[in-house]
């Protein structure tokens, strides 16, 4: 039952102990978090050519002499890549809104205003407390009185005058003093509450909350220019002013909690944090929720904190950096007075920030103005209990080498006569594991036949990967997914930068043949009938083949055999009339139905192309690892174009 076929049951008399029952809230749950997890898609979709940019751009300009024509390309490219993760949170917004609005453009506008309001809020609720204190040790008194030669340094005008040095910046709101420097940042330029991804998921379910509720709203004759979609973001410009301050009140603690959980997570047995984060985002990836598991560890204060990492180890004796000897006091002031703190924080965040342009020694002043040495790297950090990509570098050992052995052995269990024919198969998802990090068409090949093949063989072994990159301290990050592509950019470009890049190869190496061996015998002796194998599936990818083949002879294109796959999707689906919705991510056709009992899964799967179907209450979801990018849109048209014509 969806969401509003429940509302529409209470409306005619049945009791809410009836309606509310627990299958029903979990299928209203389900489909809610289906569509959250969808709406993260946007802006990751973003990530890999931003993260391109980044990682090359960064090593270009750190290799290069400044003010070179190289210096400038690597520059830039750096800058391209920075903003875009600099600006997640408005993204999100914006992803989330549009995600609840059917792709509406009036929620998008709508979640940037809602976004501009919050923050511009706190901002001016914000009081900078700074305290500063003689600098002669500097050595700049013949440094003419008011001009700023170092970021943190003041002159002043009373006494005999002299430079002063900010020793320490905190902020108070409202009743909250002495909130620390890392929880706030410019957002888009507005200086408040550094909330990461979770205030732009709010703001984006209120954009389209109030977009569902009034786009069709007609206003009195007098003011009836604000009427329909115009009345939205004025509605929603009032509506995040309780969020703002909600967060007010609770943030600076949340924070607080956050940063600690970032911190002692790190602080398990040595790769055992890695181990249990791959075990649950692994867990959810048949129900297409990790990504709403992984972007508060990526892209939060959970996931660590820089500066609070530098405080622990100052705290703790610790006087200077390990890899250049810079005084980690410097280094603390000079980060807390940066104007954008936001990618200080978060497991990915922070690693691109090492990998981005501010990461320079040089930007200390004195005696490091000209040097080209990084300012941290990443071995500085995990020796003070900061082990950057502890939720991203497992990847590259099962995704590389691990699931492309899997492919393999699988293949090795189909018959002799039946290898030649679904090489193809087999061999292209391998390799699509290996250059890209995609691993559903590969990893859904088994669940849909043998579900205790993916729980109780892949995800363990995925972990161990998992833990073994911890234990090893690899800090390769990557885009979306650990494949060869993202190996080289984040892992050998910047190996300057102690990723220990290498570890992850040995890792992969090692778990290749365990891979191999566990599903070669799990399949031939669980006797998983994998495509090849006697049996349904066989049949199955004879037939994909078969209807792609007959779709081409008929049309003579790729774009007609598209419209009438997406028009045979509409009819096993249950009709224009059972279809609520229709979106897509990266490798699954996500459609929201309105009576799933009816939806034909075998009339979808004759049609070819799709490894499996997933159907949780309203929600089905279809499996093809590329191709739903190309049946969306004709089926968005179809659709369209069909309801039109019941009018």
């Amino acid at each position: 039952m969806s969401e509003q076929e429940i509302k529409k049951s209470s409306k005619k008399g049945r009791s809410l102990k009836e309606v509310w029952t627990w299958s029903n809230i979990r299928a209203v749950t389900g489909s809610n978090l289906s569509k959250l997890s969808k709406a993260f898609l946007l802006p990751i979709a973003l990530l890999p050519i931003a993260g391109v940019f980044l990682g090359v751009g960064a090593t270009i300009a750190a290799n290069t002499s400044e003010y070179t024509a190289g210096w400038y390309i690597g520059k830039t490219m750096n800058t391209m890549g920075d903003v875009a993760f600099g600006n997640l949170p408005i993204l999100f917004a914006v992803s989330v809104a549009i995600a609840y609005t059917d792709d509406s453009g009036v929620a998008a506008i709508t979640a940037i205003v809602g976004f501009l309001v919050m923050n511009g809020i706190q901002a001016a609720l914000l009081k900078q407390n700074d305290v500063y204190d003689w600098a002669w040790k500097v050595g700049q008194d013949n440094k003419t009185a008011g001009e700023a030669w170092q970021s943190g340094f003041v002159w002043d005008n009373e006494g005999d005058g002299g430079w002063k040095q900010l020793v320490s910046s905190s902020y108070s709101i409202l009743w909250w003093n002495g909130v620390p420097a890392g929880l706030i940042t410019s957002n888009v330029g507005i200086t408040s509450l550094n909330t990461g991804v979770f205030a732009s998921i709010f703001v984006g379910a209120i954009s389209a909350i109030m977009y569902n509720k009034f786009h069709k709203t007609q206003l009195p004759a007098f003011i009836s220019f604000f009427s329909g979609s115009k009345l939205v973001p004025i509605i929603t410009f009032f509506a995040v002013i309780p969020l703002s301050f909600i967060f007010i009140f609770i943030w600076p603690a949340v924070g607080k909690g956050l940063e600690w959980f970032g911190t002692n997570s790190g602080k398990l047995p040595i790769g055992a944090d890695s181990l249990i984060y791959e075990v649950i985002e692994r867990s959810l990836i048949p129900f297409g929720l990790h990504h709403v598991f992984y972007a508060p560890l990526w892209w939060s204060s959970a996931g660590g904190s820089i500066i609070d990492t530098l405080e622990k180890a100052y705290e703790n004796g610790q006087t200077t950096i390990g890899s250049n000897g810079a005084n980690i006091e410097d280094v603390i002031r000079y980060l807390k007075g940066l104007e954008d703190k936001s990618q200080l924080i978060g497991d990915q965040y922070m690693m691109y920030w090492v990998l981005g342009a501010k990461n320079k020694l040089s930007a200390l002043g004195g005696i490091y103005e000209n040097s080209t040495e990084p300012l941290l790297n990443f071995d500085d950090l995990a020796q003070m209990g900061l082990n950057l990509g502890r939720f991203q570098s497992g990847k590259f050992g099962f995704m590389l080498f691990g699931l492309p052995a899997a492919g393999i052995a699988m293949w090795l269990n189909v018959p002799k006569e039946n290898r030649k024919s679904v090489m193809g198969i087999y061999f292209s998802a391998a390799f699509t594991s290996f250059l890209t990090g995609i691993t559903e068409p590969i990893e859904f090949t088994f669940l849909f036949l043998a579900p205790w093949l993916f729980y109780g063989v892949h995800m363990p072994l995925a972990a161990i990967a998992f833990m073994l990159a911890g234990f090893a301290k690899v800090h390769v990050s990557m885009t979306v997914s650990g494949g060869m592509i993202d190996y080289i950019v984040f892992g050998l470009i910047p190996f300057y930068l102690k990723t220990n890049a290498h570890w992850a190869i040995v890792i992969g190496l090692g778990m290749a043949p365990i891979y191999f061996f566990a599903f070669y015998f799990a399949v031939k002796y669980g006797k998983v009938q994998v495509p090849g194998r006697a049996g349904e599936v066989k049949l199955f990818t004879k037939s994909d083949f078969k209807s792609k083949k007959e779709n081409k002879d008929q049309d003579g294109g790729n774009k007609q055999a598209a419209v009438i796959k997406a028009t045979k999707i509409i009819e096993y689906l249950g009709g224009e009339s059972n279809i609520k919705s229709v979106d897509s991510c990266a490798s699954r056709l996500r459609v929201t139905v309105i009576d799933a009992s009816i939806v034909d899964k075998q009339g979808i799967m004759s049609l070819g192309g799709a490894t499996g179907i997933i159907a949780k209450g309203t929600n089905v979801q279809v499996v093809y690892g590329g191709e739903q990018e190309v049946i969306k849109p004709h089926m968005k048209e179809l659709l369209t174009k069909l309801r039109s014509e019941n009018k």
